[in-house]
């Protein structure tokens, strides 16, 4: 069960219009087909019956590359029609025409609310749970959006057998809007894009705040008493979750009770799979206020008012930039605060990370590090590659103080045919969570596909 709460904040908008950073370069174009996503479409396989059908279940990072698709092409195309003989009011037509069409797709496959959905669906496809997403149907107005179609039987399975992959499903579309929004100001900065991402920004990361920090009031209660009336008998009308951040902390502070202990669903048919506030413990209240208020760290970045790249100097070898932002991410253990550096060189596009990974009373720590489309070849092959060290807690554990090391590398090629780059990268990872890897353990990814770049 979703609260989507439609809202785009107009005095933040129009802050952030009133001082929007227009670059000279060029508007460009991307977007990415990830074709093959593997060992996930083996597991994708099995969940759906074929090969063909694993597609109805994108990978974490086949439903990001198609949302964003979606919003790049939109904000690009607004850009190109938008032409007037004011700078400001450019700037100003642009981000009001980009808020309106991400408004209309917030319910709309391949939207905002679809990409949250497809995260949590990710988790569950990972262990062979097969889903529905209800944004495909495009519910217009809805305040509750379901992932539906799941059984009792494979709830009961994934939580008394994959605890920490229970726990990351219910925070799993929280973590897949800032994925997101990171993955296009990544874009905008390096690929000097320009688009109109502002009110995207604010809107994605305004519902998040707001729906965890509505989670723990009294309002849930009679919300969760609401849906269960109207979804009745019928088992498979129910999402899979209900109000996601209530059963996130009830199963961070009780990780072994058994799933059946929820009790019998209202209806006398079924278990009764959501959580209202009043049932949480006053601990577990307490920690999911104090982890709203942390929520409202995700604005500070220059990117949310139209700063994507700042100057930093100029040499007569060109000029030099960078930026920030602070993220505050759900994750199976707690939560990770870090802080993302985004820097380019004439020849050179750099990331670093800072991460602060937390459980209940203890603190973890990670680094970062990316080299992102150096040219090779004349141009034609880009190679980026990523690395990462961390200690987390042993176990994704919430209440642990022990450590443990891990590491993530990947390394991504590419070759320029046209405008097209076909592409191949690796990814291998240590036991750990990792943003976008639906992967908690050990695991060697291979991904294949081929991007559209157009200056």
């Amino acid at each position: 069960m979703k609260q989507k709460t439609i809202i785009l904040l107009i005095s933040f908008l129009i802050t952030s219009i009133s001082f929007a950073q227009k670059t000279s370069d060029t508007t460009g174009l991307y977007l990415e087909v990830p074709l093959f996503d593997i060992p996930y479409q083996i597991y994708a396989t099995k969940t759906t019956g074929n090969f063909f059908t694993s597609y109805v279940n994108p990978s974490m990072k086949q439903s990001l590359a198609m949302s964003n698709n979606l919003y790049g092409s939109a904000h690009w195309g607004i850009n190109k029609l938008t032409k007037t003989k004011s700078e400001f009011t450019d700037i100003l037509f642009r981000n009001l025409a980009a808020a309106g069409f991400d408004l209309f797709t917030f319910y709309t496959p391949l939207g905002i609310g679809w990409l949250h959905e497809e995260y949590h669906r990710a988790v569950m496809t990972r262990r062979k749970i097969n889903s529905f997403n209800d944004m495909n149907t495009f519910p217009f107005g809805q305040s509750l959006v379901y992932v539906r179609k799941v059984t009792d039987e494979n709830l009961i399975m994934l939580s008394d057998n994959y605890n920490n992959d229970f726990r990351r499903l219910m925070i799993a579309g929280n973590e897949g809007q800032f994925h997101q929004i990171q993955t296009m100001q990544k874009n905008n900065f390096y690929l000097n894009q320009d688009l109109p991402n502002i009110p995207l920004y604010w809107m994605s990361t305004m519902t998040n705040i707001i729906y965890l920090n509505q989670s723990g009031d009294d309002i849930f209660n009679e919300r969760i008493d609401e849906a269960n009336a109207k979804e009745g008998t019928d088992i498979s009308s129910r999402d899979f979750t209900g109000a996601d951040f209530t059963t996130w902390v009830d199963a961070l502070f009780f990780p072994d009770k058994p799933y059946t202990d929820r009790g019998l669903h209202p209806s006398g048919v079924g278990i009764n799979r959501y959580i209202k506030p009043s049932q949480l413990s006053g601990e577990a209240r307490s920690y999911l206020k104090k982890q709203g208020n942390l929520h409202w760290l995700n604005i500070l970045s220059p990117h949310l008012v139209g700063f994507p790249k700042i100057k930093l100097k100029s040499t007569e070898n060109g000029n030099y930039y960078g930026s920030f932002a602070v993220r505050h991410l759900l994750t199976p253990f707690g939560n990770d605060i870090n802080l993302d550096i985004f820097y380019q060189t004439p020849k050179h596009n750099f990331f670093f990370a800072f991460h602060n990974y937390n459980n209940l009373n203890s603190s973890f720590f990670g680094l970062e590090g990316a080299l992102i489309d150096k040219k090779l070849l004349d141009d034609k092959l880009l190679l980026s590659t990523r690395a990462m060290i961390w200690t987390q807690p042993k176990n994704q554990s919430f209440f642990t103080n022990i450590a443990s090391i891990g590491a993530m590398f990947s390394i991504c090629s590419s070759y320029a045919i046209g405008h097209w780059h076909p592409y191949i990268a690796i990814e291998g990872k240590t036991n750990g969570w990792v943003m976008g890897n639906v992967f908690l353990e050990k695991n060697i990814s291979f991904n294949m596909g081929i991007s559209l770049r157009m200056q």
